[in-house]
């Protein structure tokens, strides 16, 4: 299984994404880990975590995964694209914090897909204690020429 660094666009220290779990590419799931560690770019000593509102963001990456995944099961040459959350819809975070030395679960269910465009429901739940933490609609777009969308836009 390929690491969410070789999925990702993004580079350390920005990728939260500890590994993917599994993918089921005909089922349209992906199922990445996050272990919270005290390295995290995110993490606040004070709260000995991470606030909960971030798990939008380890959301976000996970569908980064799934799509770098479901690129490759197409064309086993292509690299990581750059992609844009739109917006979430029914974002709901249970847990405030998400606590150094966690394992937490991040499921993303594709809604619907195409080329640009595209819907995945999320949830993120702690992996010991399967408690819920998180969990949110989240719309994606990918621009099919990121550098005509740059210039389109700057």
């Amino acid at each position: 299984m390929k690491t969410p660094a070789e999925l990702l666009p993004h580079k350390a220290p920005m990728i939260f994404i500890s590994d993917v779990h599994s993918f089921d590419f005909a089922k349209g799931e992906l199922i990445a880990r996050a272990k919270i560690q005290e390295s995290d770019i995110l993490f606040q000593p004070n709260l000995g975590g991470i606030q909960g509102y971030a798990a939008l963001e380890y959301m976000a990456q996970s569908v980064g995964c799934f799509v770098g995944l479901y690129d490759l099961e197409k064309n086993p040459n292509n690299k990581p694209a750059v992609g844009f959350v739109l917006g979430s819809r029914q974002l709901k975070v249970f847990d405030p914090i998400l606590k150094l030395g966690e394992d937490y679960l991040i499921k993303v269910d594709m809604l619907f897909c195409d080329d640009t465009i595209a819907s995945f429901e999320c949830l993120m739940y702690n992996e010991k204690t399967e408690a819920e933490v998180a969990s949110a609609i989240i719309n994606v777009y990918r621009p099919e020429s990121l550098n005509d969308f740059v210039k389109e836009y700057t």
